[in-house]
């Protein structure tokens, strides 16, 4: 089942001037670093995640992303494609937690459906 938010993506232009903000005027703490364009911030929830955009994502204009859990992609993926969903990559992608592949919803919107590593 897709009915469950495991992450919140922030697409940020720049990652130093994201962290200043984040953890000096909000008060949030680093939990882990994935590399110079990938920051985990220490939440109680829902974990959140500042990620530097590229140029494919400043284009589509979309700076959040909210990201549902897979327990099996490939199965989850197959099966919202035969139901006409987009599906934007043919084979899911590695991504630092597992896998993942992103879908659109009938406005545009892009959903990340992300698959843990230590889930299967």
């Amino acid at each position: 089942m897709l009915n469950k938010v495991c992450v919140l993506t922030i697409k940020v232009d720049d990652m130093d001037a994201a962290l200043e903000f984040y953890t000096k005027m909000l008060d949030f703490e680093v939990s882990k670093r994935y590399g110079e364009n990938i920051v985990s911030l220490v939440h109680n929830g829902v974990p959140i995640v500042l990620e530097k955009s590229d140029q494919e994502s400043q284009a589509a204009g979309q700076k959040v992303l909210l990201g549902i859990l897979s327990e099996n992609i490939d199965e989850d993926v197959d099966r919202i494609r035969q139901k006409g969903a987009k599906v934007l990559f043919d084979e899911s992608r590695p991504c630092p937690p597992g896998r993942y592949n992103i879908i659109e919803d009938p406005s545009g919107n892009q959903l990340e459906l992300v698959e843990f590593s230590g889930l299967n």
